[in-house]
């Protein structure tokens, strides 16, 4: 018989990434709502205003084993387990394929494929041992589809998007439910921080014109079909709390509307209409 969480429950949360932007609004969620809350970053002067909240906070680099170590050892100590882990820590580049320093492609993956993959593998033994536990993985709509210059960071999230259906049919047994949330735009600090590199030289730089003109608008507040930090917050928090969530979920109207594209349109029309759309944009 597989364990059913129930609603009432203030499990221990641990959140990756939450400086800014959505990990910031997540940790002020869930600290509300009662929970043990242990907000974590790689430096902790960026996350001390959610310590005056009522956080924990923690100094946690995903690229670094010790670092991960140490912070699901604290948590452990103080509670037996981590009974709801949000990976959320993420790094984007947006360039194209033909230019993206190898560097960066390695820096993307660190982050969002291989130190999530880490920090998950570390606090699967307890919640294995107290059976329970939500795997909460922020993936993005574009785990589901590419666009031009988004190449190796749309990778990482197809990555994920398959690491999270292996680990949500291998934990199941252990009473662990593995959640993949899928947004599309958001107007957070992450998305406007995002590099859009080549716009000024180079065979690309109108393409790359474009991707920053039409990124950049879609992450206005105000934008058509772009969600908050607190309203994407405040939906994954009820996702957790859910006794019987989904195995997915793609908030926002524009998240659903691209992958339905994608999924039904002709790939030679789904490129035509991003590259003339993008390079219109950049002239």
């Amino acid at each position: 018989m597989f364990y059913q969480q129930q609603t009432n429950t203030r499990e221990p949360v641990l959140i990756t990434g939450c400086s800014s932007g959505l990990g910031h609004a997540l940790a002020l969620s869930f600290v509300k709502a009662g929970h043990p809350t242990y907000a974590s970053a790689r430096r902790l002067d960026s996350i001390r205003v959610l310590e005056n909240s009522g956080c924990h906070i923690l100094e946690l680099d995903v690229t670094l084993p010790e670092s991960i170590d140490q912070a699901v050892l604290q948590i452990e100590k103080e509670h037996g387990h981590v009974g709801i882990l949000i990976n959320n820590a993420a790094i984007g580049v947006m360039t194209p394929i033909e230019t993206i320093e190898i560097d960066n492609v390695r820096k993307q993956y660190e982050t969002n494929v291989f130190g999530l993959l880490s920090v998950t593998q570390k606090v699967i033994p307890a919640m294995r041992k107290h059976g329970i536990g939500k795997i909460i993985n922020i993936g993005s709509s574009g785990g589901e589809f590419t666009t031009p210059g988004g190449g190796v960071y749309q990778a990482t999230k197809y990555a994920l998007d398959s690491m999270n259906d292996a680990m949500r049919m291998e934990f199941k047994s252990f009473g662990i439910d593995v959640i993949l949330i899928e947004p599309g735009a958001i107007s957070s600090k992450f998305a406007s921080n995002s590099d859009v590199l080549g716009t000024s030289e180079g065979h690309y730089k109108e393409l790359m014109r474009g991707i920053s003109k039409v990124s950049h608008a879609a992450l206005e507040p105000n934008a058509w079909g772009t969600w908050s930090p607190t309203k994407l917050a405040a939906f994954i928090y009820k996702v957790s709390m859910s006794p019987r969530p989904k195995t997915r979920y793609r908030p926002g109207i524009v998240a659903k509307s691209l992958i339905f594209l994608k999924r039904w349109m002709p790939a030679r029309l789904w490129d035509t209409m991003f590259i003339s759309s993008l390079i219109k944009q950049g002239k």
